[in-house]
């Protein structure tokens, strides 16, 4: 199972915004069941090879929902609801990952989150102006997230704690 940390990295790149609380609740079981707490809030990573596939992650019926769900609630609830199924895929993948795999993937993270420039160009998200680049009807706008400074500076922090209590992140990214 991916760290919540991962999931909000990778919510980050995709969405502007890290979700880290969601992400928590979402794996709360994880501190009385350990890795069988994807029997609760993970119906998504329960599905996989019945409703979809890594070559086909999220299909038609997950869009349409996703979709109605914009058009009742607006894009913002739309876009939780994509990174409350996107954790299931994460996780989906993570396990298929080797321990050396996943400790790269760690680095990366890890090195990429204190890299606000890089952050700004490769992704659209300027987490210390507090802007996310969109596509709204084909054109590319900058979009004002006051949040999403405070919740950068909330995810780095506990980046940095991750990595300072790992020898091996502290090598690699040196």
């Amino acid at each position: 199972m991916a760290n919540g940390w991962i999931h909000a990295v990778i919510d980050l790149l995709a969405y502007g915004r890290p979700y880290f609380d969601l992400h928590k609740e979402k794996d709360k079981a994880s501190k009385t069941l350990g890795r069988y707490h994807r029997k609760i809030d993970h119906e998504w990573y329960q599905l996989f090879g019945k409703e979809w596939t890594f070559d086909d992650p999220f299909p038609f019926r997950l869009k349409d929902k996703i979709s109605k769900i914009r058009n009742i609630d607006g894009p913002a609830e739309a876009e939780k609801q994509m990174a409350f199924v996107d954790h299931d895929y994460v996780d989906k993948i993570w396990d298929e990952l080797s321990s050396q795999e996943k400790k790269y993937w760690e680095g990366f993270f890890v090195w990429l989150i204190f890299k606000p420039k890089i952050l700004k160009e490769w992704t659209g998200v300027d987490v210390l102006q507090g802007k996310i680049q969109r596509v709204i009807d084909g054109c590319r706008v900058w979009e004002n997230c006051p949040k999403l400074k405070f919740e950068y500076i909330r995810l780095c922090k506990y980046v940095k704690v991750v990595k300072n209590k790992s020898e091996i992140l502290q090598d690699m990214i040196e």
